[in-house]
């Protein structure tokens, strides 16, 4: 009854959503369940598992109830808010009216760590605190999203809002007309949130990633705990994950020397002469840094730094990873403190294993690996019920197959999939010396100390921890899966975990003064990179096309597909609309070839209105979004004015859009 009145209130009051219908998508399912199933957590660790768990749950049975229906839309939302409801509140009946084994039933919490939750906080605050001074802002110049954001969050956001738009099954928002073969999951939860409390996608993502961050720092704290059994040991692990990253700062003398962007800088004297560049003031040290990256750095000579930290990339700006590293971390976590003892725990783990793919397709294969690894590492055939327990763990994996066949086929069909030698960002052909200092620079004192606790006597874990960072250090380097091959330093993410354990461990017992000296180098670079977010004054789109987004949302189809140039960020992305192509990288990422499409959409913007009809009906498309002149080799753009085959329907400067007539 009460859920029926939960569920009516939000329809008719969106509202109030967020403070009643957000809970059961952040957090309320996965409390019951992890209660249940592994009730000894400390409360960061149930935390931390109950938000992935709530978030992967919510985003899947939205998912299956608009499979079944055949669209989603608000009506389908609030169906599945209700069957989350429904679904919590039997759990949470049997919880109380069931008598279960001692096994099941609930526990006392041990000791609340508050280093973990301050540790916790803190991440939450800086992830919101960044985002929401550069997420989406506007400047006299335009709409800034500050730092990576320029490049993906309007991606992400024509995900989101053209599934709230009615593109289900969902299309390739910038590609129209192909399936989604993407792990488009985080999105998704982002359109879910947004759509039951009738606001945008664009603040939702910003508090889901600072959600998460606080969530991921739960998870490693308590990883590290059951793993290195040391509280001191398990904090600094937890500061390390999520502020630590490399010495991408080193490029910052070079910045202040004069050094041109794209050559090789003179390391030893750039650094010699920081003291005298920094008293004389010149050049502007604060406007550097708001202008350039100094984490995961693009267009430079030598020294390279191409390895992006877990704060600078993986929780500022990749949405998949900002939900989907704290659901591997999970997924191990319960590994260890169910393998062989809590059954529930075991299928728990599996669930949200098979329930990552469409959240993160690059976790999902490295977390049955580190399973694997954690498995063997403790020899669990040993263990009694060792065959039941690989059931448990693996039986949920025929979830995942609906998402990873079709990526997977589409990929290998487009010959995404090979072997390499040596990850092809890394200074391969500059010899072995070279590639040393790249790895050590780009991952930064962590990865020095984690290689020396590595062969340091009494490591906890030793077997299972070196192996999880090997085994992730190699893959980048044996393999690629993808056209972009950046893409590829998710997997050095996945690996700082272990890293960030073992580094941790080997410094536990030094004094909070040694243990200052280390952060300074550690946290330098994610903390530059953040700064830059806030700084960084980037134009994402103009006030006018801004302008032009709020018109095309209120005036066209909610399904309207457009014919655009093929750059990364457009108006009609922001609107929730579709559009023919984009920057051609990004197609050839789901694997597709963007060359015939970007070859018509050239010619339908360049070889007249006639041949403009003929090809954008063969690829329903109704309208044409002009921001300015197309480069026509020379000859003249397509007049859509002229004739009767299209129908001028807006004009802001630049800005025009004209509709192919019936």
């Amino acid at each position: 009854m009460a859920g029926g009145l939960l569920v009516a209130v939000v329809a008719v009051a969106p509202g109030l959503a967020v403070l009643l219908a957000w809970p059961l998508l952040f957090a309320v399912p996965g409390w019951i369940l992890v209660g249940r199933f592994v009730p000894d957590l400390t409360l960061a660790g149930r935390l931390g598992v109950s938000v992935v768990t709530s978030v992967y749950l919510s985003a899947h049975v939205t998912n299956a109830l608009a499979r079944l229906a055949g669209t989603y839309d608000r009506t389908i939302a609030l169906g599945a808010l209700a069957l989350l409801v429904a679904g919590s509140a039997a759990a949470a009946w049997r919880w109380w009216r069931v008598p279960y084994d001692d096994r099941l039933e609930p526990a006392r919490l041990p000791e609340t760590p508050r280093g973990a939750f301050i540790v916790a906080g803190l991440a939450t605050a800086w992830v919101g605190l960044v985002l929401g001074l550069s997420i989406w802002h506007l400047t006299p110049s335009g709409w800034v999203s500050g730092g990576w954001n320029w490049s993906d969050l309007l991606v992400h956001v024509s995900i989101a809002e053209s599934l709230n738009a009615g593109n289900f099954p969902p299309q390739v928002p910038y590609f129209a007309g192909v399936p989604l073969t993407y792990h488009w999951f985080a999105d998704f939860h982002a359109a879910l949130a947004a759509i039951l409390a009738g606001t945008g996608t664009i603040p939702v993502m910003a508090f889901t990633a600072a959600l998460m961050a606080g969530a991921l720092a739960l998870l490693v704290w308590e990883l590290a705990w059951r793993l290195l059994g040391d509280r001191r040991a398990a904090l600094i692990a937890t500061v390390i994950a999520v502020f630590g990253g490399g010495m991408g700062y080193l490029r910052l003398p070079c910045d202040l020397a004069g050094v041109a962007q794209g050559a090789d800088c003179d390391l030893p004297a750039s650094l010699a002469a920081l003291p005298s560049h920094l008293l004389g003031g010149e050049p502007d040290l604060l406007g550097l840094i708001s202008a350039h990256s100094y984490d995961n750095i693009w267009l430079t000579g030598w020294p390279f730094f191409k390895i992006a930290s877990v704060m600078g990339t993986g929780l500022l700006t990749h949405r998949a990873t900002a939900l989907g590293l704290p659901g591997l971390v999970a997924v191990v976590l319960l590994v260890a403190v169910s393998l062989g003892r809590r059954p529930g725990g075991v299928w728990l783990a599996g669930l949200l294993a098979a329930l990552l793919a469409p959240f993160h397709f690059f976790a999902f294969p490295a977390v049955y690996l580190i399973v694997l690894l954690q498995v063997v590492a403790v020899r669990a055939w040993r263990t009694p019920g060792r065959a039941l327990d690989a059931v448990r763990f693996l039986a949920p994996a025929v979830l995942a197959i609906p998402f990873v066949l079709p990526a997977f086929a589409q990929v290998s069909e487009a010959e995404r999939l090979r072997v390499a030698i040596g990850w092809e960002e890394a200074p391969i052909r500059d010899g072995f010396w070279a590639v040393g200092f790249f790895y050590v620079t780009n991952l930064g004192v962590p990865f020095l100390l984690a290689i020396a606790a590595a062969f340091a006597p009494r490591l906890p874990h030793r077997a299972f921890l070196v192996a999880w960072a090997a085994a992730l250090f190699a893959i980048p380097n044996l393999f690629v899966f993808t056209a972009v091959v950046f893409d590829m330093n998710k997997y050095f993410q996945v690996m700082w975990i272990a890293v960030a354990l073992m580094a941790a461990w080997l410094v536990r017992d030094r004094s909070r003064r040694a243990l200052a000296a280390l952060a300074v180098p550690t946290v330098l670079a994610p903390v530059l990179v953040s700064l830059w977010f806030v700084g960084s004054s980037w134009v994402v789109l103009s006030v006018p096309d801004e302008r032009a987004a709020g018109w095309i949302r209120e005036h066209t189809p909610e399904r309207a597909v457009f014919v655009t140039e093929p750059s990364i960020n457009s108006p009609v992305d922001l609107a929730g609309r579709l559009r023919l192509t984009t920057f051609g990288p990004y197609v050839a990422n789901l694997g597709y070839d963007p060359g015939p499409r970007s070859d018509d959409v050239r010619r339908i913007r360049c070889e007249g209105p006639a041949t403009a009809a003929e090809l954008m009906r063969r690829y329903g498309a109704t309208y044409v979004f002009e921001n300015g002149q197309p480069d026509c080799d020379g000859a003249p753009p397509t007049d859509f004015d002229a004739g009767a085959a299209f129908e001028a329907v807006y004009a802001d400067g630049n800005q025009r859009i004209w509709r192919l007539r019936d």
